[in-house]
């Protein structure tokens, strides 16, 4: 079976829902999927990760991932790791935002 690994970052779980959404869609599509909301930091190693990667992510507040998100953010954002640390990861995005905002899928741009 074809296996990815799933993550979702939300504030009042639409993200939630749509990730849960696209695993029982895997599954009927003959795929295997590890799914964890992206603060399950334990669950999950980006640094050897060899499966592609799906990140649902919602946006809250003026523009701002969610609070699950934040200590991803940070890490992701360390300045002191090497530009290409996380070159090896095939990955898709998929943000959530509500058009009406200035920073409409701002939560989504600021972890892509």
């Amino acid at each position: 079976m074809r296996r990815f690994l799933l993550l979702y970052a939300t504030q009042q779980g639409q993200a939630k829902a749509i990730a849960e959404e696209i695993y029982e869609q895997a599954v009927v599509h003959g795929f295997s999927a590890d799914l964890h909301c992206i603060s399950e930091s334990d669950k999950y190693d980006l640094k050897t990760e060899t499966a592609p990667l799906v990140v649902v992510v919602s946006t809250t507040g003026t523009g701002d991932p969610p609070d699950t998100a934040r200590k991803f953010v940070k890490e992701i954002q360390n300045q002191t790791l090497p530009v290409d640390f996380f070159a090896h990861l095939r990955y898709g995005l998929l943000g959530l935002g509500d058009s009406e905002y200035t920073y409409f899928c701002n939560g989504g741009k600021i972890i892509d």
